[in-house]
């Protein structure tokens, strides 16, 4: 496994990211497999973060070599699900049990401090490959950053003409012994590639950093070139963990192109800013002049007598229009009624319930006697922890100190599922309808309304310490389910097993909960309200000849019993198998 000390030097910086609370996750699509053979790495960035700017980061240096050989100029960048996901090709070196190490990323948190995440080890079951494959895949690589490769081919990149037979013949001498002189009399971008490459080669990294920018600027900005400017970086700066600049990542998707499409985009982008500009003063001159038309047509209105008569008689037709057809809050223009005053208060009888004990919180709405409330919804302005466990109950009407209101009780069901200090209020959203009597009949009226309690203080004691077992660690659920799936059961010894834990609590479950052995999260689908009805983990389990996988068990709190409980899964058979080499 990786040890204590090569942990610690696997800390990566990930340039670009800020966020909060990350979690990591590794795996392999495969996890038994022989000597040589081509595996893809995978590792999962989960959490709210801004992602965007995120560059693979290089991790060959971060992993033995004499274990794995990693191919960083392979790394690709993808999103899935709810992760960032960083991908790599790598390959094990050698026979046995290989561990995969835990690597440690830093990231800026959103108060600019430095935070790390941390990823789990993964297992690899490396058997004996061919000879040939074998002996290639063990060739060291060279210590240090990754110098960039002659290439033979002189049409590798685009833009290049055809060559003649002189200087065909040319550029084949010129790669039979390569040198910066022997490609310095061609002017095509592999040819300049090739130049740039010799003289990083001898230490020259200002004219090849200064052949790599011409050529980007010719070409686009390659992975090749991408690669070359980095290791002309790492000689400059005598850093082999160089990276390319962030400007250069920002603005990948424009530098990929020429100077010419690139001079094209921007003359482009300056077209449609300057007709915005031009749209939008267009805009606010029709707007002024429309301005001051209507300022215009009320002044004429008002010196004008026949106007006003004609204002007056509109009016009064609008008047008579209303009597008629009835009258409806929110809709009126100067005959516009205010909406009845709702007032919304919050009680409690219990201010200091327990952890997993259902108590009710008391609503009470007072409005005028002739409004009838409906379709309330619930905000609270804190939801850490907290459960609604049934519905909304209405109690009998209390008392009023105005005797034209009337005071709405409703019982709302609840529990804390973690300790919890603090205040708590509720905003209260409905539909406020009832009847107006009037001079010239009866009016209805329905209008949505919003109202919001005062606060009142909690505090939630935490559970019983009676019985509690010791590897509790906050889960509160009513009964639970928790079963094993394994993806291998007929295997060879040292076998790596992919265990997936299936958990489907009816309750809380802590964020960072993992059960015992597993190595993360791998999903949860949470209800309506957010709370979890299943859970998956993984685990990695190398045979080591034990006739069953391990069990593990989980100890909950069950708030409809009101005491500790436990599930347990695993022990699942194993049948050994031999396979002739």
């Amino acid at each position: 496994m990786c040890s204590f000390l090569l942990a610690v030097l696997c800390a990566i910086n990930l340039q670009g990211v800020t966020g909060s609370d990350l979690k990591a996750r590794a795996f392999f699509d495969a996890h038994n497999v022989k000597v040589g053979d081509p595996l893809e790495l995978t590792i999962d960035f989960l959490g709210t973060a801004e992602f965007k700017d995120l560059h693979p980061p290089a991790l060959s240096r971060h992993v033995n070599r004499k274990d794995w050989k990693l191919d960083d100029a392979s790394a690709k960048t993808s999103t899935y699900r709810d992760a960032r996901r960083l991908t790599y090709r790598i390959r094990p070196m050698r026979e046995g049990v290989l561990w995969f190490p835990a690597i440690e990323f830093d990231y800026v948190g959103n108060d600019g401090s430095r935070r790390t995440v941390r990823s789990n080890e993964i297992p690899v079951h490396a058997k004996s490959g061919a000879q040939v494959v074998v002996a290639e895949m063990l060739e060291q690589e060279p210590e240090g950053v990754r110098m960039p490769e002659i290439s033979r081919d002189p049409y590798a990149f685009r833009g290049t003409p055809r060559l003649d037979s002189d200087l065909l013949f040319a550029w084949k001498r010129a790669c039979s012994k390569p040198s910066a002189e022997a490609f310095a009399q061609f002017d095509f971008p592999t040819a300049r590639m090739n130049e740039a490459a010799c003289l990083l080669k001898d230490g020259n990294w200002s004219r090849a950093l200064s052949i790599y920018r011409r050529v980007e600027w010719t070409i686009g900005q390659t992975p090749e070139v991408e690669r070359g400017i980095v290791a002309a970086l790492a000689v400059k700066l005598d850093n082999d963990n160089a990276e390319l600049p962030v400007w250069r990542q920002v603005l990948r998707p424009l530098l990929v192109y020429d100077w010419r499409l690139r001079t094209g985009i921007a003359a482009g982008a300056m077209a449609v800013l300057a007709f915005l500009f031009w749209l939008v003063g267009r805009g606010i001159r029709a707007l002024a002049c429309l301005a001051a038309v209507v300022a215009l047509v009320q002044s004429a209105a008002a010196q004008d007598p026949f106007a006003m008569m004609e204002e007056m008689q509109r009016r009064m037709r609008q008047q008579m229009n209303r009597m008629t057809s009835g009258f409806s809050f929110g809709f009126g223009g100067e005959e516009e009624r205010k909406m009845p005053e709702i007032k919304a208060s919050l009680d409690v009888a219990n201010k200091s319930p327990q952890v997993g004990e259902e108590f009710d919180f008391i609503l009470s709405l007072e409005s005028p006697k002739n409004v009838s409330i409906g379709q309330v919804r619930l905000s609270p302005s804190d939801s850490f922890g907290l459960a609604f466990t049934g519905q909304v109950k209405n109690l009998t009407d209390g008392v009023s100190a105005n005797s034209s209101n009337v005071v709405k009780r409703m019982a709302i069901p609840v529990r804390y599922d973690v300790p919890y200090h603090g205040s708590i209020a509720f905003a209260v959203d409905g539909m406020a309808s009832g009847n107006e009597r009037r001079r010239f009949g009866s009016f209805t009226f329905s209008n949505s309304f919003h109202a919001e309690t005062s606060a009142i203080r909690m505090d939630v004691k935490p559970l019983p310490s009676a019985n509690q077992p010791a590897d509790f660690s906050g889960i509160v659920s009513e009964g639970m389910r928790f079963i094993e799936l394994c993806d291998l059961l007929s295997i060879e010894t040292n076998d790596v097993i992919t265990i997936t834990y299936r958990m489907s609590p009816n309750g809380y479950v802590p964020a960072d909960f993992l059960p015992q052995g597993a190595a993360f999260e791998w999903t949860r689908r949470n209800d309506g309200n957010g709370r979890p009805v299943e859970i998956e983990y993984r685990r990695f389990f190398v045979a080591d000849g034990a006739a069953k996988t391990p069990k593990t068990s989980i100890s909950y709190y069950d708030p409809r019993t009101k005491a500790y409980r436990r599930v347990e899964a695993g022990g699942t058979t194993l049948k050994y198998v031999t396979k002739d080499r």
